[in-house]
């Protein structure tokens, strides 16, 4: 019984111990170490904080292993700042410490801390900035925390008392990381070089790029992607490349932008499931292959821009029935309608057109034409041919009359398109038909802006012979430019001697800026002096007198010009040689 009893108080006091032991220590209790950040959602390529915290209730540890991880297939480090707690944890160790902080390894950041005493982490840790790779998955990713030891100074293991919380964040596509830009040659401009996804069925291209618009794609960007159902052009594009969408066979319509002036070849060669093509206003020229095997095409409107059509432009678009087409358009490659609706094509064109009867019979004999109304059988009025700047589109009034006098309605009759007509510089309006109008016109206008508020910094000073410049910028149109500083002109200069004028020879002189410095008005005939000294208007002793006074220097008034006339034989110095002169002229042995 004894013996019971004595074992029951030694296991007693044993949890009793060891009770006070979790009690007197703050280091066993139960909490979560966190993570937090500063957006639920990002684009890829976007960035992310990630804030790490230490638990409250643990306070402190003295040797501690911490680690951050990331999914390194969709986030990278951009940079590590240490929070205040582990600043000052660290700056309160004063019996010595151990630190390392590692984010080498791929897909995680480890914290290793030892030290003599405990460390008391309160606050931040630390801050982890993250971008979200241009190729990340779309979809949810998490930043974990995980401590793989930790300790107090008594050597108290306290990992087991530590969980985690997650923070998770879902990323989102963002399409503009689908493309790789190339800056146009003269910089106003990119041009879509690449595509990189292809799990997208609709798709748009973006207008602007690092705030210059897009306005190219090359060649074969989108070859092959047969994933793409609809695709939504720049409003800015200028070109579309060789062989831009070849074989983008689920492709179902296309609208190409009125600013697109040229379509490469083949750029649409076997998509098989187009079946309808707006073709841009302005487009010269329908290139070979371009709509090769576009099985459901089922009508095309030509534009009366277009003057040649390519070979085998469209071969094998087996549903094509009509084909609008003007009398501008007399260059019709071999085969560029070959194997189209099997029974013949109807050709919608205007009244005069010479060149398509000849070319239906001998090529296709089995299509018809059908003639309409020719719209440009008119004049149009009423176009300014200059308009001023707004930062709007601008929009120039048209008139359209027709010879017969007949009256035509736009949006009824025939629509007006504008192209450029926001931006300074040359912009253009076609003027197209409508339905039983076949025709058009293509018409230039010009935007303009007086600046007549401008913010102006000197770029080059002007000096007296060389302009300078100024950087402008119009507050109205925003428009940067450079204006002229005239050049300022040589003040009033000093004159140099190169021969100095005598009694009875005349000299040569030029002046020389006092600005810059800079002689100039060489050669300049500098009259013979009158040697009176005094200013009396004859010569005499007097004036020798005083020649003779000024050369043994003794002071006398005597004003620049005397002093001037005083050197008589011009050596540039004033003595007796100089007053014997005046006082044989004043004798009359020298004449003047």
């Amino acid at each position: 019984m004894k013996k019971v009893t004595k074992r029951l108080f030694s296991l007693a006091l044993a949890v009793i111990l060891l009770m006070s032991m979790f009690t007197f220590s703050s280091y066993a209790v139960s909490a979560d170490i966190a993570v937090s950040v500063d957006k639920e959602s990002c684009l890829q390529g976007d960035s992310i904080v990630a804030t790490v915290y230490f638990p409250a209730t643990y306070e402190s540890a003295a040797a501690l292993d911490f680690e951050l991880n990331y999914d390194k297939a969709k986030l990278e480090i951009i940079d590590i700042e240490r929070g205040v707690g582990l600043t000052n944890a660290l700056n309160e160790q004063i019996n010595g410490k151990v630190f390392s902080e590692n984010s080498e390894i791929p897909g995680k950041v480890v914290w290793v801390l030892a030290g003599s005493n405990n460390f008391s982490f309160k606050g931040v840790f630390a801050t982890v900035s993250f971008k979200v790779r241009n190729t990340a998955a779309n979809g949810e990713t998490e930043i974990s925390l995980k401590v793989t030891n930790a300790a107090n100074s008594g050597y108290v293991d306290i990992t087991s008392q530590v969980t985690t919380q997650n923070a998770t964040i879902e990323i989102i596509r963002n399409s503009v990381n689908d493309f790789v830009f190339e800056l146009s040659e003269d910089g106003k401009g990119y041009i879509v070089k690449n595509y990189h996804c292809a799990t997208v069925s609709e798709l748009e291209i973006p207008s602007y790029y690092k705030n210059l618009p897009v306005i190219g794609i090359g060649d074969r960007v989108f070859y092959n992607h047969g994933e793409l159902v609809k695709v939504e052009l720049p409003e800015h594009l200028r070109y579309i490349g060789d062989q831009a969408f070849y074989a983008c066979g689920n492709l179902e319509s296309i609208e190409i932008p009125d600013t697109v002036e040229t379509i490469g070849d083949s750029a649409f060669l076997n998509c098989n499931a187009l079946t309808t093509a707006k073709l841009p206003l302005g487009l010269k020229e329908i290139k070979d292959n371009t709509f090769y095997g576009c099985y459901f095409l089922e009508s095309v409107e030509i534009p009366f821009t277009v003057e040649k059509i390519g070979r085998n432009a469209f071969y094998n678009c087996l549903s094509l029935r009509t084909v609008k087409i003007s009398k501008n358009t007399n260059d019709i490659g071999v085969y560029a309608f070959d194997k189209c609706y099997a029974n013949g094509i109807e050709f919608i064109t205007v009244e005069g057109n010479e060149y398509l009867p000849t070319l239906i019979n001998e090529s296709y004999p089995g299509s018809k034409i059908t003639v309409v109304e020719d719209l440009s059988l008119g004049e149009i009025s009423s176009i300014q041919e200059k308009v001023e700047f707004t930062g709007a589109p601008v929009e120039p009034e048209i008139t359209v009359t027709l010879d017969n006098a007949a009256e035509v309605k736009e949006g009824t009759d025939y629509k007006v398109v504008y192209v450029d007509n926001i931006s300074l510089g040359n912009a253009k309006v076609y003027v197209v038909g409508i339905d039983g109008y076949g025709e058009g016109y293509a018409l230039d206008f010009e935007i303009f802006c007086d600046h007549a508020s401008v913010k102006r910094i000197v770029k080059k000073k002007a000096t007296c012979t060389e302009n300078g410049i100024y950087n402008c910028k119009c507050d109205h149109c925003g428009l940067f430019f450079e204006e002229v500083i005239e050049a300022k002109g040589h003040p009033e200069g000093e004159w140099v001697y190169d021969k100095r004028p005598t009694y009875n020879e005349t000299g040569i002189k030029h002046k020389v800026c006092t600005v810059c410095g800079q002689s100039y008005e060489f050669d300049t005939v500098a009259e013979k002096i009158y040697p009176d000294v005094n200013g009396d208007g004859s010569i005499n002793s007097s004036d020798a007198l005083l020649i003779l006074q000024t050369a043994v220097g003794t002071p006398v008034y005597i004003t620049p010009e005397g002093l001037f006339n005083a050197d008589a034989n011009g050596d540039a110095k004033v003595n007796s040689s100089d007053a014997l002169i005046v006082l044989q002229i004043s004798v009359g042995k020298i004449q003047l």
